[in-house]
């Protein structure tokens, strides 16, 4: 399955990190992150499903994968489960795709990474000179992303 260009999103309420491959290769990446850290969730939830509904439209990948929800706290599982709806419905509305959904864990013993710094040491490594002024900090949701994004092109490689 030769699918030419793959979206990835690791969601967040805060700080959702997304990427973009064409033909395996990683060509752009960045972060939504709502302008008004103070504002509702709903009107946080509009500025998220506008931001990537503009990404899903912009580059009009053939396939999108999602980090899959598990849980951390029932509070945070439901708002997180909402920006994932909202991604999910982008995708069959716009694409007319239905998501992949991957699991962090999954990803991580795939590329033998022991948790988040380390695999934003990965991501880092690889990809050198489009991280140079990077940080931890501001950076990790985006090298999540790149990772799965990865994970799941080297995985439909495999089952080719």
């Amino acid at each position: 399955m030769n699918m030419n260009s793959v979206m990835s999103f690791d969601v967040s309420s805060v700080s959702t990190g997304w990427s973009y491959f064409k033909n395996n290769r990683l060509t752009a990446f960045g972060i939504i992150a709502p302008k008004d850290t103070k504002a509702s969730l709903c009107e946080k939830l509009g500025e998220f499903g506008s931001a990537a509904a503009l990404l899903l439209g912009k580059y009009e990948p053939k396939q999108v994968v999602i980090e899959e929800t598990y849980l951390k706290n029932v509070k945070t599982l439901k708002k997180l489960n909402q920006y994932v709806t909202i991604v999910q419905c982008a995708c069959c509305e716009i694409l007319g795709v239905e998501p992949a959904f991957v699991g962090p864990t999954s990803v991580r013993k795939h590329f033998k990474i022991k948790d988040k710094r380390a695999a934003y040491k990965y991501v880092v490594k690889k990809y050198k000179t489009k991280f140079k002024k990077s940080t931890f900090k501001k950076d990790n949701d985006i090298s999540d992303s790149i990772l799965q994004g990865l994970y799941f092109i080297e995985k439909e490689k495999m089952d080719e």
